[in-house]
């Protein structure tokens, strides 16, 4: 079931670069995550919710100019 958010997160890419994004809805399965600009987006990345603490692999399955859909994997 989707949940609707509206969560501060940070897209991880490699050890080193973070990008700041909202989570507009997620489930057990992926997230829709709004940012600036999705079109540097690498297929896989990860995701964290709580500063880097944990970070959840993703696939991007789908996107538009400010929003992806991403599979946890």
């Amino acid at each position: 079931m989707r949940s609707k958010v509206l969560k501060g997160a940070k897209i991880v890419l490699g050890r080193s670069s973070v990008i700041d994004c909202v989570v507009r809805n997620v489930t057990n399965t992926g997230a829709r995550v709004e940012l600036a600009n999705t079109v540097e987006l690498p297929e896989d990345l990860g995701l964290t919710f709580d500063g880097g603490r944990s970070i959840r692999p993703c696939k991007v399955v789908w996107r538009t100019v400010t929003e992806t859909g991403v599979q946890f994997v």
